[in-house]
């Protein structure tokens, strides 16, 4: 008989109009992301950010649409 892997422990319910869209398993951290209320990005075609960029930490202005890495002076 084959285990079934163990899923993370946490689990949110994504809700869209009412209705349960989908269900995310995953860790604490990206949890607590997610229950923040984040302002999400869709950054697929952003050509501003360049391709295999960590941008983890950056600042970002919602007016302009853009990235800037914070300096670390």
């Amino acid at each position: 008989m084959t285990e079934q892997p163990q899923l993370p422990p946490h689990k949110l319910a994504f809700i869209i109009d009412g209705e349960v869209a989908d269900v995310l398993h995953t860790d604490a951290r990206l949890a607590a992301i997610f229950l923040s209320n984040p302002l999400i990005v869709d950054i697929t075609e952003d050509n501003a950010v360049p391709a295999g960029k960590n941008i983890v930490g950056y600042g970002y202005n919602p007016e302009t649409n853009v990235f800037t890495e914070k300096s670390t002076a």
